[in-house]
């Protein structure tokens, strides 16, 4: 009987989004818009090599999201 394969999962995920929540007046990180009140959007803390952690807001459906480099 064949063993299965390990599946690898990474310890850490940077592309993982905390959560969909509400920011309206927030700006997208991809597409450089405002958020509109009731519009759901992703969150995600960024760490920064200088100063505290930044807060990144994106469109759960973002309209630029093709357009913009992984």
């Amino acid at each position: 009987m064949a063993r299965a394969e390990k599946e690898e999962i990474p310890e850490f995920d940077r592309d993982v989004w905390e959560y969909l929540t509400y920011a309206p007046g927030r700006t997208c990180s991809a597409c450089s818009r405002k958020v509109k009140p009731l519009e759901p959007v992703r969150r995600r803390v960024e760490d920064r090599t200088s100063g505290a952690p930044v807060i990144v807001y994106r469109h759960n459906k973002c309209p630029s999201a093709r357009a913009v480099a992984a």
